[in-house]
C-alpha cells in the first residue's frame, strides 16, 4: 500500500511535468487541410518558397483538419508551395505527388495577412490502404 502511494505521487509528478508536444499548438497561422470536404488528420503540411526550396515552415493537421505553425518566416513571401505528408495510420494513404511541392500544385497566400486557407484535396487523391468489400 505504502508503495503504491508513492507510485502514484511520482506519476503526478512525472506527467505534470509533460509539456505538450508541438502538434498541439492551436494558435497562430493556420491552415485547413479537407478531403469530399471532411477534415483530414495526420498530414504534415510544409511551406516552400520554391518548388525545390527548403521547408520555411511546418504543421501536422489535427482531428479538426486544421494545421497551426509555429514559426513562420519573415518577412512571408508572395506565395507558398506547398507539399503535404500523411503521418497517422488512420487507413488511408495520400498519393505521393502531394509530397514534393514541385508535383503537388498546390499554392497559399501568406498566411499571416488571410483568412483562414483551406487545401481541398481532389478526389483521388486519398486512396485506402485497405481495399473496400462490396456486399
Amino acid at each position: 500500500m505504502k508503495h503504491s502511494v508513492y507510485l502514484c505521487m511520482l506519476l503526478n509528478v512525472v506527467f505534470a511535468g509533460c509539456g505538450e508536444s508541438p502538434t498541439s499548438v492551436v494558435s497562430g497561422p493556420s491552415v485547413m487541410v479537407t478531403y469530399e470536404s471532411q477534415p483530414l488528420a495526420d498530414v504534415q503540411v510544409t511551406l516552400h518558397a520554391t518548388e525545390t526550396g527548403p521547408a520555411l515552415a511546418q504543421a501536422v493537421s489535427a482531428s479538426d483538419g486544421r494545421a497551426y505553425f509555429q514559426n513562420m518566416p519573415l518577412p512571408e513571401p508572395s506565395e507558398y508551395l506547398v507539399s503535404l505528408q500523411s503521418l497517422g495510420d488512420g487507413g488511408w494513404i495520400l498519393d505521393p505527388k502531394y509530397a514534393q511541392a514541385a508535383k503537388s500544385r498546390l499554392r497559399l497566400q501568406p498566411l499571416t495577412d488571410s483568412e483562414l486557407q483551406t487545401i481541398e484535396l481532389p478526389r483521388g487523391a486519398v486512396s485506402a490502404l485497405t481495399p473496400s468489400r462490396r456486399r
